[in-house]
């Protein structure tokens, strides 16, 4: 019989936590918590709403049945729709990590008194089950916040990064170009060579399958024939499609540097295709994903006029 994907991980942030903390978010009047953003724009930092199912036959995805009961009628609650309709008391603890990162993000909330209360309210309720939410670094100036453990500092499922890169030693020239400009605009990511020290005996299997099956946001998969024959990048990738399988949610992000065929992989899913991207636009559109619309920190770049698109020859 199938696990049922609340038996195979169970969630650390307990249902009464979750609940304490959306109870008190609800309750304050004086600021929705999705703040200055619109409330679609809000959740789509969360939830893939145009890959979720929705419930009105009128509509074909989540999206639109909830812009419709939230925003055109405005005939639900926001209980209802955070409780009922998305379930956050039976989200994963990466979703529900997202959530709380969002509520704190800048282009949500800038007040630094509105800061604090959230703060204080999020690590009140997240201490007894041994998180924190603390500075991961900046955009634009302001504080972004993670949630990590007391204990190690490390994200609610162990991994302190945002995104974790996934390649072929023969397309390291690239990637690292693009892990250079990342790791510029402070983006906490893994690529190999700046884990030289944290790898270093080290059980490699173990290790990295717990990377990429960890609790990054995204994992950006570099494709090529050498990707594609490879004994690291192979077990790099099993470990991403087990995550993305059992989140259910948008996760990898394939790059193409060329059309091989990846076991796994779905022909439909939408890629990049590298021969038309500069690691500089790369990056520009990963930041873009992250919900960091500009460069914290600009970089050379010749092709910079030209505006990064997914392949146009990808359909759906």
């Amino acid at each position: 019989m199938p696990t049922r994907p609340s038996e195979s991980k169970k969630k650390r942030i307990s249902e009464l936590t979750r609940r304490d903390i959306v109870d008190a978010l609800l309750l304050d009047k004086t600021t929705p918590f999705f703040g200055k953003l619109d409330l679609i724009s809000f959740l789509k930092r969360v939830w893939p709403l145009q890959q979720m199912i929705s419930e009105d036959y009128r509509f074909k995805t989540a999206d639109g049945d909830i812009r419709q009961h939230m925003v055109n009628n405005s005939d639900w609650e926001y209980s209802e729709l955070l409780y009922r309709r998305l379930g956050i008391t039976d989200i994963s603890d990466d979703q529900f990590t997202s959530f709380l990162e969002a509520c704190l993000h800048p282009l949500v909330v800038s007040e630094p008194g509105r800061i604090t209360q959230l703060l204080s309210l999020f690590n009140e309720a997240l201490r007894n089950d041994g998180f924190a939410m603390r500075p991961s670094g900046k955009l634009s100036g302001r504080p972004i916040y993670r949630v990590t453990t007391v204990a190690t500092g490390t994200d609610a499922s162990g991994q302190a990064y945002e995104v974790v890169l996934s390649f072929a030693g023969e397309d390291r020239d690239y990637v690292e170009r693009v892990a250079e400009i990342l790791r510029a605009n402070e983006v906490s990511l893994f690529y190999d060579d700046y884990e030289e020290a944290s790898l270093w005996g080290k059980n490699l299997v173990e290790h990295l399958q717990k990377v990429y099956s960890g609790s990054a946001r995204y994992c950006v998969m570099f494709i090529s024939k050498h990707y594609a024959d490879k004994v690291w990048p192979t077990h790099e990738r099993r470990s991403a499609f087990e995550k993305a399988i059992e989140s259910k949610e948008e996760y990898i992000l394939p790059a193409r540097f060329d059309h091989t065929e990846i076991p796994g992989l779905h022909k439909t899913m939408g890629y990049v295709d590298l021969q038309k991207k500069t690691p500089h636009q790369l990056a520009a559109l990963i930041l873009s994903k992250l919900g960091r619309p500009q460069f914290e920190k600009e970089t050379t770049d010749p092709d910079s006029q030209h505006t990064p698109t997914v392949d146009e020859d990808i359909s759906f």
